[in-house]
């Protein structure tokens, strides 16, 4: 079974079916998710195929691309480290499209046992090397992001978990979810790589969290306070217009320079760039300017990219990577935070989850940070010990 959903709006689903084709790539081959064999497939094939695809063009059929982030490590020059079994991108050709209201859901809640996460010595010695970094000038900002491993003690029907996903209040404007077989990529995204529309490419890098207390107002008012937090926010932003300039001459703006969004038991500071597009862009220009966020690596980004293999003690796949949805002429990219990789014979869920670095950063703040992101997924879903207020 090969299905994906993506949040239309607030009362809107789109639901992808009948795939026509689905493919998993790695560095030398790919695997075809609808016969099961795999072939041989140097990646240069697939990035030549996003070479063919321009952002102006309006696709046939509807696409779906899981990007990995380890995708964009080979993209920044940075992939000397993935190896020829590390999954770097699925793409997934539909035939089937609806449209549909907000589903009904069989089951209330997902209960998730933890396995295994990140300790506070774990954390202190990657914040630690990171703080040299920074005192070095080797970098400004560094996101470091730790894997949550979990597993529920029933089997769940995959369009069970779908359904009541897609119930849920409080959906990121780019929640999706996509099933392949046995697996599930389950994304509650508020956040955006980018979007194009009438020849303007926007982006929205989402940086700087606090965990709601009060009323929105004065919530808002104590996150403009932090220094810190303001600081984090314009250097991604200063760093997504230089990734939009390089798309084409440069004249990239800030729309909104600070603004607020609110999350499940969360409250972000974002802002929003776009730039006009004279020529024609492909998708791969695209990704090799943008990809991976600004937002899930720092500044600079190739530099920081080298010191996050340094200090993560594993890969992040779908987490920190991009899904983009090619549907009609609307071509649109979230960058995915809030996302788990479900493997659903296992009963295994693995949750990312981390926050960006800073010399004005405080270990202890940025660690209750972390957890507080995974606390929001899981107030989602409801798991037990989350369970959100009584609806």
């Amino acid at each position: 079974m090969i299905s994906s959903r993506f949040r239309w709006n607030n009362s809107t689903i789109l639901e992808l079916s009948r795939p026509k084709n689905a493919f998993i790539y790695y560095r030398t081959t790919r695997h075809n998710l609808i016969t099961g064999y795999p072939e041989t497939y140097p990646l240069q094939n697939f990035l030549d195929s996003l070479e063919l695809k321009m952002l102006q063009d309006k696709v046939k059929g509807h696409h779906v691309f899981h990007f990995h982030y380890e995708l964009g490590l080979i993209l920044q020059g940075s992939g000397h480290a993935v190896g020829d079994d590390v999954p770097l991108a699925i793409e997934i050709e539909y035939e089937g499209a609806k449209k549909t209201g907000i589903p009904k859901s069989r089951i209330d809640s997902i209960p998730l046992k933890s396995l295994e996460r990140p300790t506070w010595s774990e954390y202190k010695e990657a914040y630690k090397y990171i703080q040299e970094q920074l005192n070095s000038g080797n970098c400004y900002q560094v996101n470091v992001t730790y894997p949550f491993d979990f597993e529920t003690e029933e089997n769940f029907d995959p369009r069970d978990i779908m359904s009541f996903f897609f119930s849920r209040e409080g959906l990121g404007a780019f929640a999706h979810a996509t099933l392949y077989h046995d697996q599930m990529i389950l994304s509650n995204s508020p956040e955006c790589l980018f979007q194009y529309r009438d020849k303007e490419l926007f982006t929205m890098p989402i940086k700087g969290t606090m965990r709601r207390k009060g009323t929105l107002l004065e919530d808002w008012k104590e996150l403009l306070k932090s220094t810190k937090d303001e600081a984090e926010l314009l250097m991604i932003t200063d760093l997504l217009k230089n990734d939009l300039n390089r798309l084409d001459r440069p004249r990239a703006r800030v729309l909104k320079k600070r603004a607020a969004l609110e999350v499940p038991g969360l409250l972000h500071q974002y802002s929003l760039l776009s730039v006009e597009l004279e020529k024609k862009i492909s998708l791969l220009h695209t990704l090799q300017c943008l990809f991976p966020g600004g937002s899930v690596t720092g500044a600079p980004k190739k530099k920081v990219i080298q010191i996050i293999q340094d200090v993560e003690r594993s890969r992040r796949g779908t987490y920190c990577g991009s899904t983009l949805l090619c549907y009609a002429d609307k071509k649109i990219a979230s960058i995915n935070i809030r996302t788990a990789e479900v493997d659903l014979s296992e009963r295994l869920w693995r949750y990312g989850a981390g926050g960006g670095v800073t010399l004005a950063s405080n270990p202890v703040h940025e660690f209750q940070e972390m957890e507080a992101k995974v606390a929001s997924f899981l107030t989602l879903i409801r798991a037990p010990g989350y369970l959100s207020k009584p609806e």
